[in-house]
């Protein structure tokens, strides 16, 4: 993880550098055919980031989430498992959950059809006529809820509606080679933020890709994160991201929070931060005395859920004693998300002027942007020639 030499600041003396026309246009964020296609091949069938998946861990309970149009129910059996399925009753369709619940069956608020945690029909009260609890076929496949595939990376869980899809841990692979010797298991879940844009999700991501904003935009953030130690890295095509040398942790009276641990017998130096987008929708940040896991829901080509989920190393870190240094920590990333959140929604606004085609990229600023372009553009052509 050792820092790239970063390209700040830019010698005033240095000779123009070509700009790059962009591989996608401006109609590609504000159109909603566009969009609803692109859901379908950027997001469906991939693996999604939820939540914290200990936030979903209580035995004998379930919870409703909605993430790029799909409508699931998250279910913790009696024995701590965790289960995903379609929000649907089997008889007529009918969303099962609206809230989240602690109890041992599911019961449809239509016909109370019966389903277990485990997604079994359990009961079909009165489907043989009154009085009868006739189980109307003995396929669970057709009376029981449509399963979706469900993983966790640390306390991380993330959902596939592909009956068979690779791995997760394939898909994070890269991640784990990039920083599996950091002990990221002992990171605790502490609080969460949610933001509503009115801008395409793809412009979140590309400002979450570039610091070339941060000295313009984020002047708090450039105190302590500066723009100055910053470098780009690609790990595969799904994950790319900037990372920072040093990184200021909040300090109260000479006391700092508790830093993450690693795996391997060495020391390493706790003052670098690393920012990754891992497609389609986890924006993972991981600071030496905390972790932020932001998930995307692309909800239409105009507005875009955020949720902002913050962890704190060791159960020692919410036992009171860094109560100060984690609300300065949380009240900075606030600050840096409102800032965030104004100007993605005036990129989305003003992009879509009639006068503008599609943006001049910086080959060096905006590396990052570049390859995300690219990757999206060719995955689409993919798609449309495969229908």
């Amino acid at each position: 993880m050792a820092p790239r030499t970063s390209q700040y600041p830019l010698d005033r003396n240095t000779p123009p550098v070509d700009g790059i026309r962009a591989p996608l246009t401006a109609a590609s964020y504000g159109s909603p055919e566009l969009h609803d296609a692109e859901v379908q091949t950027m997001f469906r069938d991939e693996w999604l980031f939820v939540g914290p998946a200990s936030t979903y861990q209580e035995p004998g309970s379930y919870s409703p989430v909605e993430i790029a149009g799909l409508d699931l129910l998250i279910t913790c059996d009696s024995d701590g498992k965790l289960h995903a399925f379609h929000n649907v009753c089997a008889h007529r369709g009918c969303q099962l959950a609206d809230t989240a619940a602690t109890a041992k069956r599911i019961v449809c608020p239509y016909h109370a059809w019966i389903y277990t945690l485990e997604g079994d029909l359990a009961s079909a009260r009165n489907f043989g006529g009154h009085g009868s609890s006739a189980i109307p076929t003995a396929d669970p496949k057709i009376t029981g809820l449509t399963p979706v595939s469900i993983d966790t990376w640390h306390d991380l869980l993330f959902i596939n509606t592909q009956q068979d899809p690779s791995p997760l841990s394939e898909h994070l692979r890269p991640m784990d080679e990039r920083i599996g010797w950091l002990n990221l298991s002992e990171m605790a879940y502490h609080s969460s933020l949610e933001y509503e844009f009115t801008a395409n999700w793809k412009y979140i991501v590309e400002n979450f890709l570039e610091s070339y904003h941060v000295p313009f935009l984020h002047h708090n953030l450039d105190g302590y994160s500066p723009a100055t130690g910053r470098y780009q890295f690609h790990l595969a095509q799904q994950i790319s991201g900037i990372g920072t040398q040093p990184y200021g942790s909040v300090d109260i009276d000479g006391v700092r929070l508790p830093t993450l641990k690693s795996n391997i017998s060495r020391e390493y130096s706790a003052d670098f931060a690393e920012y990754y987008v891992i497609l389609p929708n986890l924006l993972l940040g991981v600071m030496p005395d905390h972790l932020f896991a932001w998930s995307l829901d692309p909800v239409n080509s105009s507005k875009t859920i955020e949720k902002l989920f913050f962890f704190f190393p060791g159960r020692e870190s919410l036992n009171g004693d860094y109560d100060a240094q984690i609300k300065t920590t949380l009240e900075q990333w606030k600050v840096v998300n409102d800032e965030d959140w104004s100007i993605v929604q005036r990129m989305h606004k003003g992009s879509q002027a009639e006068s503008f085609d599609r943006a001049i990229l910086s080959p060096v600023m905006e590396t990052n942007i570049i390859r995300l372009q690219q990757y999206i553009a060719e995955k689409m052509d993919s798609s449309t020639h495969a229908r």
